[in-house]
């Protein structure tokens, strides 16, 4: 599904999740329960990546996300899974174009909790979004179709900085594995990206995922004005 104003994939999320039986919550203070069991409830991962992208085709890092999400089952929750695990991959076989880096993750004991924290960072992240050119959407579809506006051929694309957000709500306590918030780390951001694909080849571990881009269209071109104003976060990795 594209976003108004990008290329960008909603997944549903509260459906996914499996059910559980037997969870008791305990409340330590602001201190875990030590003896709680690492698969209960669920946890929050929100990562966002610039890049350095130097050519703009399929064979891109907006190439691979547009071919990722284009040929993602996402009316299955195996389906959205490899989705997850794939773009995990993806992102890491990047990590040379990294720019710049932000990331965060809560774990929840509850799942209805952790997948109400996955919908507020999906609403604002989305938001940061959905304010680019409409014609970005139009514009990816026609250099998909190997032609520009009015059938022409396709301009070659300029270099571009690309923001990439991924936002995933996956089973059990991460946050061992996953700092719950950092800026600039490329070391915390690999194993964040290690962490949503070994889930996404779990058995029913991601509960629900989404992916947003920018820029959408082969004729946008972020600039780091843009970028410092949406995502002042983005730290440099």
């Amino acid at each position: 599904m594209l976003w108004p104003a990008l290329a960008s994939l909603v997944l549903p999320s509260a459906p996914l999740a499996p059910s559980r039986a037997g969870n008791t919550r305990m409340q330590f203070g602001n201190f875990k329960n030590p003896f709680a069991d690492k698969a209960d409830g669920a946890t929050t991962i929100a990562l966002t990546i610039g890049f350095n992208c130097m050519e703009r085709g399929p064979k891109s890092i907006l190439g691979q996300l547009d071919s990722l999400a284009a040929a993602a089952d996402t009316s299955t929750t195996d389906g959205i899974a490899g989705l997850c695990g794939d773009t995990a991959l993806a992102l890491l076989r990047r990590s040379s174009e990294w720019v710049s880096c932000s990331g965060s993750a809560e774990h929840k004991g509850e799942d209805d909790d952790a997948l109400a924290a996955f919908d507020r960072l999906v609403i604002k992240e989305a938001a940061k979004f959905d304010d680019r050119p409409t014609s970005a959407t139009v514009d990816a579809a026609l250099a998909a179709a190997g032609v520009g506006a009015g059938g022409a051929a396709t301009v070659t694309p300029k270099p571009t900085i690309a923001v990439v957000c991924v936002i995933a709500c996956i089973m059990g306590d991460r946050e061992e594995e996953v700092s719950k918030d950092f800026q600039g780390d490329a070391a915390k951001l690999q194993a964040a990206l290690q962490e949503l694909a070994a889930a996404g080849n779990g058995d029913e571990e991601v509960f629900a995922f989404e992916l947003l881009w920018v820029p959408g269209g082969d004729d946008e071109v972020l600039d780091s004005d843009e970028i410092m104003l949406d995502w002042p976060e983005l730290m440099p990795c």
